[in-house]
């Protein structure tokens, strides 16, 4: 897997007030980095960590923070986005630390998707090797980390395929959606589980020779 190397959000911060986020799935946001963590969804890269997950709330939504460990999630890791101008490549959040670099592609989706209450997105380099034999869809360009355009790459695979709730941004990583925060998380596990299938199988076929 090609991982960019991190150096940061590219966007401006507005930070409408410094202050620690409370909501009661922050909890859950914690559970599910721990489990991103374990199965290496989110690793280490330099300069960071290759992931990034959000919760809908009712003014915005609540996603980790730049740079933020995901197996090791502290209560001041959470940033609450309440506005994204797009434009001007501004957001305006309440939280102590800057949001994550790929603010904008969880805001457009949420944006695209009503029914969408979480956005769970990491690197799994067995779902990048294998989601042609998995048949998941993909993005048909490769864009900057953080940049408007993977952002827009997301929504324009989201338009082609309504219905699809994980899919591909290409040569980068996956993106995991969810009515509920479970099910984003259960849904990005159960691609990797059949991703390993694919492993086992192949090493059996091999062992038969």
């Amino acid at each position: 897997m090609k991982v960019e190397k991190y150096f940061g959000t590219k966007f401006k911060t507005i930070f409408i007030e410094k202050r620690k986020i409370e909501n009661k799935n922050i909890k859950r946001l914690k559970f599910w980095g721990k489990v991103f963590g374990k199965l290496k969804l989110a690793s280490k890269v330099e300069g960071g960590f290759s992931g990034n997950l959000s919760f809908r709330t009712k003014k915005g939504f609540i996603i980790t923070a730049s740079g933020a460990n995901l197996s090791e999630l502290k209560d001041f890791d959470f940033v609450e986005i309440v506005k994204a101008d797009i434009k001007n490549k501004k957001v305006f959040v309440y939280g102590l630390k800057y949001p994550s670099s790929e603010s904008f592609l969880h805001y457009k989706i949420y944006e695209l998707r009503n029914e969408i209450k979480a956005i769970f997105h990491g690197h799994d380099d067995l779902i990048l090797k294998f989601y042609k034999q998995l048949k998941i869809p993909v993005t048909k360009k490769e864009a900057p980390y953080g940049s408007i355009s993977l952002a827009n790459e997301a929504i324009n695979i989201l338009k082609e395929h309504p219905k699809i709730n994980y899919f591909i941004l290409k040569n980068h990583g996956f993106v995991s959606l969810g009515k509920t925060i479970a099910q984003a998380g259960k849904t990005s596990i159960e691609y990797h589980k059949k991703a390993m299938k694919i492993i086992k199988e192949n090493n059996n076929y091999d062992n038969n020779l």
